[in-house]
């Protein structure tokens, strides 16, 4: 009889053990996020980051957002497959995630670059900024950036999402400099209406195999994710494919690489702050060849034109399109990106610079090589000569606007017309540099510019005649040109003078 109690007995517990394992498998697959409300369109399939079927492409970062829901994480495990964690701070004001400190520690101490979300509960552009203050003073300040989780409407004062939103933007843009995102739900996305521009990058969830239907930065793809060292289902995401993770962490404005602009309309990054314009720049120059589109949606199906690198447009307006994008309107009513980068506003005296890449240079003065685009003393490399000719492998531009040269070797010049003067590649049949005179081989005109026309056509000199020279000048395609004491010009042209 005791033995049949103990074996009822060990029987039960067996049963008991069984149905709380279940129960806590049961709970360590449930969604990531609790606080959603909504599914996100579909059922998410389960994404393993032991499997590569994980990555879009090799090189695809791994980027997890975390809050309580996941409980205690390893981060010792956790730190060998994340790229970047997004960890939530609180639920509104009143409610602080109780694992958020913990979770920063962790990800600071194993290596792991983080940001900082909150969900937000504000019912008024006032309570917005109370909520602001509240998410700036708990999260800790290693954080790379901040993220505004907008889901549902919450406002009980009349005034709109968007109105609520720009508030607690506002506010934690006078707590900090660094980059400020936007989370909105896709289902609510066009009712929210919500101002991007103010943000400087758009998360979208969509638990779907298409990506989200609007322009985005980071789109969270499923709530069922798996990760070793965390015990719990997780959410994962992925950045725009024209987005790279050093390129999202950074502050772009610093950030010298540039983001590749792709025809692909659907897929261009939605608005990330520092690399689109705000307000109408008026007149910018190309730093890389450049779509131009019928409408500002700049969709392949409008493409028109290729706009070459180097070329000053005049730009009469910055637009939105109802696909959050930002495109510039050119004096022809065509669009282009509004990108920073590749819309560079002109320096204000730009006409002081060229704009068009010579094969070659002349140094007119004694000048400076540099190792980036950014002249001061820490960055220059050595002294040129003047008179010192240099090949030209490219033409890039400050972030205000100055082209710089860069030569074959990698060092960058000015691009100064007063420093500088372009050369054509058949320099060598040419006198480049003053001479005192000039003795003629055959008859040459005199012009009265450096542009030799039909109307500049001034007398003509006669050959064996000796001339002095006042001066070396240069057309914009490089061709040298001798100008006289006299204030005319002749050739420069070795075949038709000897120099002395």
């Amino acid at each position: 009889m005791k033995n049949i109690k103990v074996f009822i007995a060990i029987f039960i517990a067996m049963i008991v053990c069984t149905v709380s394992m279940n129960r806590a498998h049961a709970e360590e697959l449930g969604p990531a996020n609790p606080d959603s409300t909504t599914k996100w369109e579909t059922t998410p399939k389960v994404v393993d980051t032991s499997s590569n079927k994980l990555r879009l492409m090799e090189s695809e970062p791994i980027i997890a957002d975390i809050s309580k829901w996941q409980g205690n994480i390893d981060w010792a495990r956790a730190s060998k497959k994340l790229d970047l964690a997004i960890i939530r701070t609180q639920h509104g004001s009143t409610d602080e995630d109780t694992y958020h400190k913990k979770n920063e520690a962790g990800a600071k101490k194993y290596g792991v670059p983080f940001g900082v979300y909150a969900y937000n509960l504000a019912v008024s552009s006032a309570d917005a900024r109370v909520e602001a203050n509240d998410f700036y003073n708990r999260a800790d300040k290693d954080a790379q950036f901040y993220v505004i989780d907008v889901e549902q409407n919450t406002s009980l004062s009349g005034e709109s999402m968007r109105t609520i939103t720009n508030a607690y933007i506002e506010q934690l843009r006078k707590k900090t400099d660094k980059k400020i995102g936007i989370y909105v739900a896709h289902h609510l996305y066009k009712n929210f209406n919500l101002d991007t521009s103010k943000a400087d990058f758009v998360w979208i969830p969509r638990y779907s195999t298409s990506k989200p239907d609007y322009a985005y930065d980071l789109w969270q793809y499923t709530d069922k994710g798996r990760i070793d060292g965390i015990n719990a289902n997780v959410d994962l995401n992925r950045l725009n494919p024209n987005l790279t993770l050093v390129e999202f962490l950074n502050n772009t404005e610093d950030n010298n690489g540039e983001s590749e602009e792709t025809d692909d309309g659907d897929s261009e990054p939605a608005s990330v702050h520092v690399n689109y314009y705000t307000t109408n720049p008026k007149q910018i120059v190309l730093n890389e060849d450049t779509a131009q589109y019928s409408n500002s949606s700049l969709d392949t199906s409008k493409k028109t034109a290729s706009l070459k690198k180097g070329q000053v447009l005049e730009t009469t307006a910055l637009v939105n399109s109802t696909q959050g994008k930002k495109a510039l309107k050119l004096t022809n009513g065509q669009f282009i990106t509004a990108n920073k980068k590749v819309a560079i506003k002109v320096s204000a005296n730009i006409d002081s610079y060229y704009t068009k890449k010579p094969p070659y240079v002349i140094l007119n003065k004694d000048s400076g090589a540099y190792s980036s685009t950014n002249f001061t003393n820490s960055t220059k490399n050595f002294n040129v000569k003047k008179n010192t000719i240099l090949t030209i492998k490219d033409i890039e531009y400050t972030t205000t606007g100055i082209p710089r040269f860069k030569t074959v070797s990698g060092s960058y010049i000015t691009a100064n017309k007063s420093y500088v003067s372009p050369l054509t590649s058949k320099f060598k049949d040419y006198v480049i540099t003053k001479p005192s005179y000039v003795k003629l081989k055959k008859n040459v005109n005199q012009y009265s510019s450096i542009d030799f026309t039909d109307t500049t056509k001034r007398s003509e000199l006669k050959k064996d005649k000796v001339v002095s020279i006042k001066g070396i000048r240069f057309t914009t395609s490089g061709i040298p040109r001798l100008q006289l004491t006299n204030g005319l010009y002749i050739t420069a042209n070795r075949s038709c003078l000897i120099a002395y």
